[in-house]
Order: structure tokens, then C-alpha cells, then sequence
């Protein structure tokens, strides 16, 4: 009995809550590309970095204000630095990530997550919830993502959704989408070392397991033809990906990776199966990935056009998301 009313609290706490308008939770723009390190040799022009401040009421109760935290753990887990200079260090001043309402009124910003209702940005925009919600609203020009419920208990579950699944997702989901184009291009260098542990990488390929734990009770809804393309990729990339890298045996390295990346468009394009992606992703973020290929000598100029033909070619030419 006791088993089963945990199992059921933790269901309770990753129910979906209402997410106003659709999708928001993806397409909210959590972080951005930055330099990083300036002052030092090893200045970073591209290190990821948050793009929004995570903000709690001063007079909040003490369990939102630690789920706020919460929330910009996870956001640094998908970060790389939370963009700090030499000089900030000289001048004892680091970026903020995570405030109180009334210390906001001295920060410049332009994206907000707004951790409960009891803080003055509610208060300013005029809003009531009477479920677990995730809304957002824009004020002055700057977008507010509010995680607000009718009580603590529905504000907590909003939270622990946007922490625990998204944003833990997002962070699984652009560590491995990022270093599985990676992985192209340290096969196509011969780097079949690199390539290797960059899938047994808990910051790299493997990041995706948070994904696939996080997906576990949505795949086990899904039809027999969506469960068969998944359990096929998982194959490829860690288990016969692997062993080619091992035997640096670089064309069926090449091939499998290729095979790996069509099972990804068949569910995010929904080429053969029912699609899964239901939303186009924010392309600031997503392009990124050409920067890796570019970095590896994927991408040829052809005239005025760049050639992503590395990667994009036959069923997967279609570059961006329908």
C-alpha cells in the first residue's frame, strides 16, 4: 500500500499542468549563445548562458521559493556558464540567475520565470489561476513565464513539471542533439577515440537517458511501429555504433549514424509513424548544431548557398522542422 501511494505522488507531481498558451513550455526562450570568460585565453564566443532570471516573491513561502531554485538548477544543467568576465570577478560581480521580486526592481532583464503568486509581478499583470498552471504573458516588451496555481500544492505541481520534466528534458535533449552532430564529424576526422566517448558521455550521447526515463510512461502509450523505430535507434547508437567506432571502421560508421539520424525525423517529422514533435523548435537555439558542423568541415559553400549534404541527404534532406 505504501508503494502505491508514492507511485502515485510522483504521478500527481509530473502531471502536465495547464500550459497557456500551447507549448510555451518548449518554445520559451531559456537560454542564448554568449561569450564567456573575457579577459582570459580561453574566451568562449559561444558558451550557452541563461536568458532569463528566475524570480520568487520576497514574503513567498519558503517551499516556492526552494522549488524557484529548483528551476534554475535544472536551467544550469542545460547551461554551460552563467556568463561571467574576468572583470566581473575583478569588480566582485557575477550574473544573476535566481531573485527576489524587490531585488528585480534594480536589474535589467528581458525574459522572466516567475516562481508562484505571492510577488509583484503577479500582483502588476492581474492574474488569478485556479489550477496548476504555466502562462505566459508579456509586459513592457519583456516575456513573463508565471508557475502560478490556486495554492501552494497546484504551484508546486506546475513547478516540479517545469523543472523535473522540461527543462530536465531540454537539457538531456540539446546535449545529445548537439553532440550527436558532433559525433558526425569526429568519424569523418577518423577521431574514432573522441567519437567513443563522447557516446558513453553522460554530458554527451548518453545525456539522452534523461529522456528516455523522462519519455518511459509517454513511449509505453505509443504504438507498436513508434516503440520498434525507438528500440532501433537505441540499438545503433549504443550498441552497433559503438562497436564500428571500435573497429574504426569508418564508412559503416558513416552509415549507421546516417540510419540513427532517420529514426530521429521519423518521429520528430513523422516520416512512417505518428509524429511526435508537435511544435517547431526556436531556431536561435536549435541552429547551433550548423555551427558544430561547420566547426568539423561538414559544410560546404556551393555558390551562395551552404551545402549541409554531410548530414542532410536522401530521406533526411529536409533541413528545419514542418
Amino acid at each position: 500500500m505504501k508503494r502505491l501511494l508514492v507511485l502515485s505522488v510522483v504521478s500527481v507531481s509530473l502531471a502536465q499542468p495547464v500550459i497557456d498558451p500551447p507549448f510555451v513550455d518548449r518554445l520559451f526562450p531559456y537560454v542564448t549563445y554568449g561569450e564567456v570568460w573575457t579577459g582570459t585565453p580561453a574566451v568562449i564566443k559561444d558558451a550557452t548562458i541563461p536568458n532569463t532570471l528566475v524570480v520568487y516573491g520576497s514574503k513567498e513561502d519558503p517551499d516556492v521559493v526552494a522549488l524557484a531554485g529548483r528551476i534554475a538548477y535544472y536551467l544550469g544543467q542545460w547551461t554551460e556558464d552563467i556568463g561571467f568576465t574576468a572583470e566581473d570577478v575583478r569588480q566582485s560581480k557575477m550574473p544573476e540567475l535566481l531573485v527576489s521580486d524587490q531585488r528585480l526592481k534594480s536589474i535589467n532583464y528581458q525574459n522572466l520565470i516567475v516562481v508562484g503568486v505571492n510577488n509583484d509581478i503577479v500582483k502588476e499583470v492581474g492574474l488569478s489561476f485556479e489550477k496548476p498552471t504555466i502562462k505566459m504573458v508579456q509586459k513592457d516588451g519583456k516575456n513573463i513565464l508565471i508557475v502560478g496555481g490556486a495554492n501552494k500544492e497546484q504551484i508546486m505541481q506546475a513547478g516540479r513539471y517545469l523543472a523535473d520534466v522540461r527543462l530536465n528534458f531540454k537539457a538531456g535533449a540539446y546535449r545529445t542533439f548537439f553532440s550527436f552532430v558532433a559525433l558526425r564529424g569526429y568519424i569523418e576526422k577518423g577521431e574514432f577515440d573522441a567519437g567513443l566517448r563522447l557516446i558513453r558521455s553522460p554530458m554527451g550521447l548518453s545525456a539522452c537517458g534523461k529522456n528516455m526515463a523522462l519519455a518511459g510512461p509517454m513511449v509505453a502509450q505509443w504504438g507498436d511501429d513508434l516503440k520498434a523505430v525507438v528500440r532501433h535507434r537505441n540499438n545503433i547508437l549504443y550498441n552497433e555504433l559503438p562497436k564500428a567506432l571500435e573497429a574504426k571502421d569508418k564508412e559503416k560508421a558513416v552509415n549507421l549514424w546516417k540510419e540513427a539520424m532517420l529514426t530521429c525525423y521519423q518521429c520528430h517529422q513523422g516520416i512512417n509513424v505518428p509524429q511526435v514533435r508537435r511544435f517547431k523548435p526556436i531556431e536561435s537555439i536549435h541552429a547551433k548544431h550548423q555551427q558544430i558542423a561547420e566547426s568539423f568541415g561538414l559544410v560546404r559553400v556551393i555558390g551562395t548557398e551552404k551545402s549541409c549534404i554531410a548530414c542532410h541527404a536522401g530521406p533526411t534532406t529536409i533541413r528545419g522542422y514542418k
